[in-house]
C-alpha cells in the first residue's frame, strides 16, 4: 500500500511516494505557485505524476499551515498562502486525482511524522515544536493526536514571551524571521559583522555564527533564549515524554540546543522538566510529508475505504 503526501507552505511545495511503513519511495520539491489554490493543485497533480510510476496510491494526504474546517478539510484561513480563504482543496485536488483526499494542518503532520517513524517513536506523549519562518507546532496525547476545538492545537507561536523590547508573541522573536530581521537592524546600524548589506536571512546568520562572528553568535544565543523560554511553557503545560524540534530553525543543534535545554530546564515545572529529552527532529524537512501520509493512512482505515 501507498499514499501520496503533500507539504504545502509558502516557499515550497515537496510531493511524496510513502509506504505503510514509512519510507518515502519517491520525492519532487518546486517553488510554491503563490497564484492560489488552483495553481497549487496544478501543480501537485504534475509533481505526483513524476513520483507515481505505474502505483496507485490509496489517496493524498496534504499538509499546509491554515485553519481547517472540521468535517470538510476545506481551508479557512492561511495567512502565508494568497488566496486560500475557504478553498476546497479536497473537492479541487480529488477531481484531479480521482483519490480521496485528507488535509492536515501543519504542525500536526510534522508531530505525526516524528511520533510514527522519527524522533518520538515508541513515546506516548510528544511535544513537536516547528521552527522555522514561524513558529508551530503539534502534541500526541496518551497516543493520540490532539487537535482541539478548532484543529489548532500546538499553535505555539502565540504564546506570550518576554523578550529585548517587551512582551510579544514566540513567534515575533524567536522565528527565523526575527532572527533575520534583528540580524538586519544590527548591521544597518554599522554593526560590524561578515553579514553584508544586502537582505540577511536566519540561513546567513547562523553560517557566519559558525564561521565566528561576533554578532551572528550573540544573534543565535539569543534566540536559543528566547526558544528555550518558550519550550518551558510548553513542557509546563503538557508535561511530555520528549520535545522534538524541527523546523530550519530547530535543527540548527550543534548552535542552540544546549541552550534551549538549559533554559527550558531552568524555567519550566521541575519535575516535568526532569529527565527530559528534548532532541532535534530525525525526519527534518519531511517530517510534515510522512505525517500528512500517516494521517491519510489512519483516516482511510477509520472511513473503511
Amino acid at each position: 500500500m501507498v499514499m501520496l503526501a503533500a507539504d504545502v507552505v509558502g516557499t515550497k511545495v515537496a510531493v511524496a511516494l510513502v509506504t505503510a511503513g514509512g519510507e518515502i519511495l519517491a520525492k519532487i520539491q518546486q517553488p510554491t505557485d503563490l497564484n492560489g489554490p488552483a495553481a497549487v493543485v496544478d501543480q501537485i497533480a504534475a509533481m505526483a505524476s513524476h513520483v507515481l510510476d505505474s502505483q496507485k496510491p490509496l489517496g493524498i494526504g496534504i499538509c499546509v499551515p491554515a485553519v481547517l474546517e472540521h468535517q470538510t478539510d476545506r481551508v479557512i484561513w492561511a495567512p502565508n498562502l494568497p488566496g486560500w480563504e475557504e478553498a476546497p482543496v479536497p473537492t479541487l485536488l480529488g477531481e484531479r486525482l480521482g483519490v480521496p483526499v485528507f488535509v492536515e494542518y501543519d504542525g500536526h503532520a510534522a508531530v505525526l511524522g516524528e511520533w510514527w517513524v522519527g524522533a518520538g517513536s515508541g513515546y506516548h506523549d510528544v511535544a513537536g515544536i516547528i521552527i522555522g519562518t514561524g513558529i508551530g507546532g503539534g502534541f500526541v496525547v496518551g497516543g493520540q493526536l490532539w487537535q482541539g476545538r478548532d484543529r489548532l492545537a500546538g499553535a505555539v507561536g502565540w504564546i506570550p514571551v518576554r523578550g529585548p523590547d517587551g512582551l510579544d508573541h514566540w513567534e515575533q522573536l524567536a522565528s527565523g524571521t526575527a532572527i533575520a530581521r534583528r540580524a538586519q537592524a544590527a548591521v544597518t546600524a554599522g554593526a560590524r559583522s561578515v553579514l553584508g548589506d544586502a537582505a540577511v536571512t536566519a540561513k546567513d546568520v547562523f553560517n557566519a555564527a559558525r564561521q565566528g562572528d561576533a554578532l551572528a553568535k550573540q544573534l543565535v544565543a539569543d534566540a536559543a533564549e528566547l526558544i528555550g523560554q518558550g519550550i518551558a511553557t510548553v513542557i509546563s503545560l503538557a508535561n511530555p515524554q520528549i520535545v522534538i524540534l524541527g523546523g530550519s530553525i530547530g535543527q540548527q543543534g550543534d548552535l542552540i540546543l544546549e541552550t534551549v535545554q538549559t533554559t527550558a530546564r531552568r524555567w519550566a515545572q521541575p519535575f516535568s522538566a526532569r529527565h527530559l529529552p528534548i532532541v532535534c527532529s530525525t525526519l527534518g524537512e519531511e517530517a510534515g510529508l510522512l505525517g500528512a501520509a500517516y494521517a491519510a493512512f489512519r483516516r482511510i482505515q477509520t472511513r473503511g475505504d
